[in-house]
């Protein structure tokens, strides 16, 4: 009877229902994108006027300024941290101690008039492609300001030297690197000899495919990675499958997991199920093949910088998807990147410092929380470091306080944060030095770095437009125990040649007739320890004569692997160590990637230290390597899930929101023919799995 009653009036009551929806729907669609209008999201690149950072003096520092989230540190991650910040509304104060550029690894400095880069020697085709999730937020970062070229391929090549005597010696073998797996795959196939393997062309074929199968999927556990830290609890699982599998494979080894895809054929399903990956014997892998083919395919293992026995296989996976499509390099110097990202911060009432060494997190004394900064000027203290050992007595620079109203964020790596910023008394420091009970990971590694300037134009010269990879021996775990256990004795196991002269489409108009190139090796810090107190420039005859050893075998790699190149074409040479990290980058112990990328970085002890943008010290947050992945891309990630954490909740998603709506507006600007529906579903769809 109800029914019945309700029959006659249903059909309208429907339709008014759905208009009263509909016109819901667009008011809260009206207040969705009204309420997404950050900042940032007004601001044009003809509003923001690059500019070098200010230097640091106690006069700037003006106590009627009210700072919302104090940075420190410059480079790649704090950039992104601090960028984000001011987009989202925040008055952000930026702390760099270099003495006078900001940029971290992405600085470039010049000397005897020739330029080179420090740390963004080349990034993948992802991190220039505004309408990837990377390169759409470097773009939104930069407002488009910052440009790029795509390298051709191959982008990169890896060289065996010469091997044999007299009659049997063996010319150089190269390897290249191409845009595509299976492209890649074919490249060094090509070029390999494989008369001996008791493998067919197609089992080898059919393992490498695995091999960047399993690449690809670090790939998809890492995007997983950055959400989980982006999204509320309640919403993780969605995601752990992903990051199940990420957390497996990141509990192997580059080793290990190469012996047991090409050695006994396992696919990525099979790692996936076992319980453990079989171990790898010990020693060089006997077969010549397959000992080249895998020395070959741990490639890019430069750009993590630890040995196959050691390296997570995470670190190996992330890295070569990372180039997989391909490389790029900036137009103009690597610094611009920097420039132009806290040009933006100053356009939105933000400021950058160099100069400014921060020597303390001051927290409340009642409730714990970050509330500011210590500051001293840098270039003072080297000054008052180099009186004290001249032996004069001599007061240190005076300790300014700058107060944050709501975090402090540090871009500069947990170590220098828990052993340098924090009271040693404090019982989060406590926690992190017990080691290895409450702390697994390790700092990272350093760099040799060889700038060398060169007579005459790149193209007369015939300069490679692709990096060079010398790999000294196919026994990759031999050549670095011997390098490690003696480096004026043995060549490095790897070293990068590259030459920016011929990437920079600008370097002619700047440097005419002038060509660069950096060569990077390896570096122990325990090599460097006994002139760790000493200060630059002043270290000794002996640290001079040991930084000479190194860079001869350096040059001498340099000439055999550009044989168009002759000693006397090189006019000019400085050799920088871990030190040097350590006095222009602020690096601990001269790390270049933060955390040491070993399975342990990823284990359940270290996850509140290390890929994690929270600390558990209320107001204190991490951006950069540490909290998320090393080199430019991860730092500029964890500077993200820095910038993120520091908004909470309901202000990620505010900017998430303005930053999709930039996105999509890039897309439809590439794609004209799409409708702005398709570009928004695009956009969200490469935010979440590219």
């Amino acid at each position: 009877m109800i029914f019945a009653a309700l029959f006659p009036v249903l059909p309208p009551l429907l339709g008014y229902s759905s208009v009263g929806i509909l016109v819901l729907l667009l008011l809260v669609a009206r207040w969705v994108r009204k309420w997404s209008q950050i900042p940032g999201t007004h601001l044009t690149k003809d509003q923001i006027h690059p500019m070098r950072a200010e230097h640091f003096t106690s006069e700037k520092v003006d106590p009627s300024v009210v700072w919302d989230t104090i940075v420190i540190g410059s480079g790649s991650g704090g950039c992104a941290c601090a960028n984000l910040l001011a987009q989202a509304g925040q008055r952000v104060l930026i702390l760099e101690q270099h003495p006078d550029r900001s940029g971290g690894c992405t600085h470039s400095f010049r000397q005897q008039n020739c330029e080179w880069d420090t740390g963004l020697h080349y990034t993948s085709t992802c991190m220039s492609d505004a309408t990837q999730r990377a390169g759409a937020l470097l773009h939104f970062m930069t407002k488009g300001l910052q440009k790029w070229k795509q390298l051709p391929d191959p982008y990169d090549q890896v060289v065996f030297p010469t091997s044999g005597d007299g009659d049997s010696q063996q010319p150089p073998v190269y390897y290249s690197f191409v845009q595509g797996a299976d492209a890649t795959i074919e490249s060094i196939l090509k070029d390999m000899d494989l008369s001996t393997s008791y493998l067919s062309i197609d089992i080898l074929r059919d393992r490498c495919e695995e091999w960047m199968k399993l690449c690809r999927l670090i790939n998809d556990g890492f995007t997983a990675l950055g959400l989980s830290r982006i999204l509320p609890p309640f919403l993780h699982f969605l995601l752990g499958r992903r990051l199940n599998q990420l957390y497996k494979l990141a509990s192997y080894t580059v080793r290990d997991v190469q012996y047991a895809v090409f050695n006994l054929g396992y696919t990525k399903a099979d790692l996936l199920s076992v319980k453990q990956c079989p171990t790898a014997p010990p020693g060089a892998e006997p077969d010549p093949v397959l000992r080249r083919l895998k020395a070959v395919l741990t490639h890019p293992i430069g750009d993590y910088a630890v040995q196959p026995r050691d390296a997570t296989f995470a670190a190996h996976g992330i890295t070569m998807a990372h180039y997989m499509e391909g490389a790029s390099y900036t137009v103009g110097p690597t610094q611009n990147i920097s420039i132009r990202s806290t040009s933006v911060v100053r356009a939105l009432r933000g400021e950058i410092w160099v100069d400014a060494t921060v020597k303390e997190i001051i927290l409340d004394e009642k409730t714990g929380r970050a509330i500011g900064v210590k500051v001293q000027s840098t270039s003072q203290l080297a000054e008052w470091k180099k009186f004290c050992e001249e032996g004069k007595e001599v007061p240190p620079p005076a300790e300014v306080e700058i107060r944050a109203r709501k975090a402090v964020v540090c871009a500069t790596g947990v170590y220098n944060l828990y052993n340098k910023l924090l009271p040693p008394q404090h019982p989060v420091v406590q926690s992190f030095q017990q080691c290895p009970s409450q702390r697994s990971i390790e700092p990272s590694n350093g760099h040799i770095f060889l700038f060398c300037k060169i007579k005459g134009d790149a193209a007369t010269l015939k300069l490679p437009e692709h990096n060079v990879w010398y790999f000294n021996d196919d026994d990759m775990d031999g050549a670095f125990d011997r390098y490690f256990a003696n480096p004026t004795e043995h060549r490095p196991p790897t070293v990068y040649i590259g030459f920016p002269c011929t990437k920079d489409p600008t370097w002619p108009q700047r440097f005419p007739g002038v060509s660069n190139c950096i060569l990077i090796s390896d570096g122990l810090w325990e090599w460097f320890t006994p002139w760790e107190n000493k200060p630059v420039h002043l270290r000794g005859s002996e640290y001079e004569a040991f930084k000479e050893k190194l860079a001869r075998h350096l040059l001498d790699i340099l000439l055999e692997s550009v044989p168009q190149l002759s000693m006397d074409q090189i006019e000019y040479w400085t050799l920088g160590t871990p030190l040097s990290e350590v006095t222009y980058l602020s690096s601990y112990h001269g790390g270049s990637y933060g955390t040491k990328c070993t399975p342990e970085m990823f284990a359940t002890i270290n996850r509140g230290w290390t890929t994690n943008p929270r600390t558990s010290i209320p107001g204190l947050f991490v951006a950069g390597s540490d909290a998320f992945l090393p080199a430019v891309c991860g730092a500029m990630y964890g500077g993200c899930l820095g910038a993120s954490a520091v908004l909470g909740w309901t202000g990620s998603l505010r900017l998430f929101l303005g930053f999709w709506n930039y996105y999509a507006t890039i897309i439809l600007e590439e794609s004209p023919k799409l409708s702005k529906w398709q570009a928004y579903r695009l956009a969200f769809r490469r935010f979440v799995s590219d």
